[in-house]
């Protein structure tokens, strides 16, 4: 049975940043290792990519030729060239999408005073728009920009300062390399970062409560407990007002208005581009 190209699926992703480009430039010049060239990221990132997309797309998308004159290259399938006139198409819907959105927020509020609600309230309905397309079972997401970046071998270490009203929440991430060539992450790039609920370990407050060096903590207050076997489902206001969900496996209860201990393993936080 021959596969059915999901396109939607392989553009659900961001406004398919540098995985897109990839497709492109392998369009105009028949090779993987100079459309990663192009892109400014390495051979095997390119390959991270493609992989990425054909699994969201359910078919293959490019197909390579091996020897003959100039050593082989490669070519997009004809799912591949359908996926890209589908993501410029896309991408022009969302910039006439962004130009309405700020003309409504320029409009005096006696031109048009619905319209310009969302501007008085101090919003940005495009970013926030985008935000909400990124659908995932984790519960804790939280705006972000990247404060810094450190690699060490194969990995980088994504240090994360909250944006607006989170403006005083850090945390560290841990991703590959090559994941952090696709994202294209540099210092002031805006983000979504996320864990599972899960990926959460909430602990009443102690003073010998010690972190590992490199790991992400934070004092803050229950807001919520919900009681479930051995375990306690637990939300938390964090002292600099960000909001999160975790897990207790202490065999004390822990009350609302209780000072807990949040730790979250930064190979657990997951860095996302939601099309800002």
């Amino acid at each position: 049975m021959i596969p059915q190209a999901s396109l939607a699926a392989a553009l659900s992703e961001k406004r398919s940043d540098r995985r897109i480009d990839v497709l492109r430039h392998i369009q105009d010049c028949g090779s993987i290792s100079e459309a990663a060239r192009r892109v400014g990221i390495s051979y095997k990132a390119a390959w991270q990519a493609l992989d990425t997309l054909s699994n969201l797309a359910g078919v293959e998308l490019v197909q390579r030729s091996v020897g003959g004159k100039g050593g082989g290259g490669a070519q997009l399938t004809a799912d591949a060239l359908l996926l890209l006139e589908a993501a410029n198409a896309m991408g022009q819907a969302r910039e006439q999408l962004h130009v309405q959105l700020e003309h409504a927020r320029q409009l005096p509020v006696a031109a048009d005073p619905q319209a310009r609600t969302a501007g008085a309230a101090g919003i940005s309905v495009a970013t926030t728009l985008a935000r909400l397309q990124v659908m995932t079972s984790m519960r804790n997401q939280w705006p972000c920009v990247v404060a810094q970046l450190s690699r060490s071998g194969p990995l980088v270490q994504v240090q994360l300062q909250g944006a607006a009203a989170g403006a005083q929440f850090g945390l560290q991430s841990h991703i590959t390399d090559e994941s952090a060539q696709l994202l294209g992450l540099r210092q002031g790039l805006p983000v979504l970062a996320m864990c599972k609920a899960t990926a959460v370990t909430v602990q009443a407050a102690s003073g010998a409560t010690a972190l590992a060096p490199g790991g992400n903590g934070w004092q803050g207050a229950v807001t919520r407990a919900t009681r479930g076997g051995t375990v306690q489902e637990l939300a938390v206001r964090l002292q600099s007002g960000v909001q999160l969900v975790g897990f207790s496996r202490q065999a004390s209860s822990l009350r609302v208005r209780s000072a807990v201990q949040v730790t979250v393993e930064p190979s657990a936080v997951v860095i996302a581009l939601s099309g800002e």
